[in-house]
């Protein structure tokens, strides 16, 4: 991975010990590296929160020095207040079943103790709950430290933005610094993190920002000060030449070109100064707590994830299940894991389902939806044990502890999230996954290998393209024994594979994150559409253009091909393909035959490249 030394000014930021050096930064060490005592503060270390990993997977530690893994609630709150309630449009209301918030605050946290929950999580009012929560309900905060100075869209070489970043964490970590029950904190939460939005915000800024000028270094570097070098992977608007761009102008992705390449690369400049910054002022005003990433989106740059990994104790991500059977592709956590080699907090999961006492219709958005209430419980233990199952996972925050308004909170979202109705009632049956919910009996129960395709490739389902929608599509597939390991490393996709008779089916679950700010017309061309390629047996079978939002795009008709994808916040690529046997020279395809795949996914203007291969025999 390509590295940029930068050369920075920190503006009242003690960074802190040096374990690491990204980008001209100075990095605090992990907690689970750390000296046994923090300068300065003689906090000794058995009053630290630490990681540790043993034969067992990474874990958690507590200041006395046993090992957990953290089942959080991440939202836990007590509604709306009289004044605020709309009958309208019922909400969980604190006052409808207790005399005031202190009493609220009493049941709900000897509810969440009695159903194992060892973690009030980033959104829990910590201000009611908090101080009734004692002594054994850790904290992990969020502290919006980027958000609220602009981060990463306005100039983070500016001082001024370093002293707002400054001001927010006085004011959220001073009070929680002396509580010993904070175990880490978020810096913030789903932070912006989008490649050609950044690109194109850094270039608006004037030409005196730190930030623009780090930028049209990096260009300078990365063509030899030569503009035409530029501009056959750009395409310049307002700048004729490198002294005009010094001042302003703008350039925009060329179709076809390898520019993705360098922006890309800001992008990790951006996120190693924010985490340094982070890791600096949070290990400063609170020692002893860890530093738990900023909550990703459900996805994530690669780029980003490798400069937090020097900065951060834990990588955070929010989980949005693609499948309501509670499954999930495999990538996701073990690529962030395999970029970052740091232990993974899933910062957020969540089911709801159809048949609710909220009356949730679960329809503005678009998120996990099963039948009923046992569906739901079974679904939500399946993706908890598959968590707890992971090496590298040390907790997990179930979203909510009530259902969302009956008709959507502000922005309209609706679903039946909680683990009680709006009149309180606990949901029994998710309740139950949770109490009965034993990390480490999972982990001695886990298999060391999971099960997959070169055990042997299980028969497609009746229909493989049925239901192809969102949350639905590949759901009939066997995705544990069909599952094919990637060749590449650190790959960002799924690959599955299944049989029938008449044909070999391929199914595609990757992140393909296209921006339309990366081009100027904001249109999508071909040449930088995802490549999907597959051949069986030697032979070169299909060459597929998807991606984008658009359909799928073939040479041979005589392979089905569906696509689901999109672009700026629809960040998955999902897709499946049919290849007959006639199309491999075979008749048809039996029990004990064996074929030879080699298959290459390429995402958005050849950003990423994967890549799986190998011999299979159909079981």
């Amino acid at each position: 991975m390509f590295r940029l030394v930068i050369g920075v000014l920190v503006i009242g930021c003690a960074v802190g010990p040096v374990s690491a050096q990204r980008g001209g930064l100075t990095s605090p060490a992990p907690r689970s590296e750390r000296a046994e005592r923090s300068e300065g503060t003689g906090l000794a270390l058995s009053r630290r929160f630490a990681v540790r990993e043993d034969e067992s997977g990474w874990w958690l530690i507590a200041p006395d020095g046993h090992r957990f893994f953290s089942l959080g609630i991440c939202a836990a709150q007590p509604g709306v207040g009289r004044g605020e309630f709309d009958p309208e449009n019922p909400a969980y209301a604190w006052w409808r079943q207790h005399p005031d918030p202190v009493a609220w605050a009493g049941r709900t946290a000897d509810r969440l103790r009695s159903w194992g929950f060892t973690t009030l999580g980033g959104w829990t009012d910590s201000t009611t709950l908090g101080p009734i929560a004692a002594p054994d309900l850790w904290l992990t905060p969020v502290l919006h430290l980027g958000a609220n100075a602009g981060a990463p869209w306005w100039d983070l070489w500016d001082p001024r933005n370093l002293r707002r970043m400054e001001d927010t964490a006085a004011a959220t970590i001073g009070p929680l610094a002396s509580d010993p029950r904070v175990l880490g904190y978020y810096s913030d939460n789903e932070l912006g993190w989008w490649n050609a939005s950044l690109w194109k915000a850094t270039l608006e800024q004037p030409e005196s920002s730190g930030q623009r000028r780090q930028l049209v270094s990096l260009l300078r570097t990365e063509y030899g000060s030569d503009w035409d070098r530029l501009r056959k992977d750009f395409d310049a608007e307002g700048a004729t030449g490198w002294r005009e761009l010094d001042r302003g102008g703008m350039v925009f992705l060329r179709p076809g070109g390898d520019g993705i390449r360098v922006q890309r690369r800001f992008l990790g400049v951006l996120a190693a100064r924010y985490y340094s910054m982070m890791a600096g002022i949070i290990h400063r005003m609170d020692p002893r707590a860890l530093y738990l990433g900023d909550r990703y989106q459900s996805f994530y740059y690669p780029e980003v994830a490798v400069a937090a990994a020097p900065y951060v104790d834990v990588v955070s991500c929010n989980l949005n299940a693609p499948w309501s059977d509670g499954t999930f592709p495999r990538f996701l956590l073990d690529t962030l894991h395999a970029l970052t080699h740091r232990p993974v907090l899933v910062s957020e999961f969540y089911l709801a389902a159809q048949a609710n006492r909220s009356g949730n219709r679960n329809t503005e958005g678009l998120y996990p939806v099963v039948a009923d209430q046992r569906s739901r419980a079974e679904a939500a233990g399946t993706t908890l044990r598959r968590l707890a199952g992971l090496h590298q996972v040390v907790g997990a925050d179930w979203f909510q502890f009530a259902d969302e308004p009956r008709h959507g909170r502000a922005d309209g979202e609706n679903f039946n999230f909680g683990l009680v109705d709006l009149e309180d009632r606990p949901y029994a049956e998710l309740i139950s996954q949770f109490t009965d919910f034993d990390a480490e009996r999972v982990r001695r129960q886990v298999g060391k290998v999971r099960p997959d395709a070169t055990g042997g490739v299980p028969r497609a389902p009746t229909d493989p393209f049925a239901r192809f929608e969102r949350t639905h599509a590949l759901e009939g597939w066997d995705r544990e024994r069909g599952f094919v390991p990637a060749s590449s490393p650190a790959p960002m996709a799924d690959l599955y594979v299944a049989w029938s008779p008449d044909a070999l089916y391929l199914g595609l679950f990757g992140l393909d994150i296209v921006e339309s700010a990366y081009y100027r017309s904001t249109s999508m061309p071909k040449v930088d559409r995802a490549l999907w390629t597959a051949s069986v047996d030697g032979r070169p079978v299909v060459r597929a253009r998807i991606g984008a939002g658009r359909e799928a795009l073939r040479a041979d008709e005589r392979v089905r091909i569906e696509c689901l994808s999109g672009m700026d916040l629809d960040v998955r690529n999902v897709a499946a393909m049919g290849i007959p046997a006639g199309l491999v020279g075979r008749e048809r395809f039996h029990h004990g035959d064996e074929v030879e795949l080699h298959v290459e996914w390429v995402t958005h203007a050849r950003a990423n490249r994967m890549e799986w291969r190998g011999r299979f025999r159909l079981e």
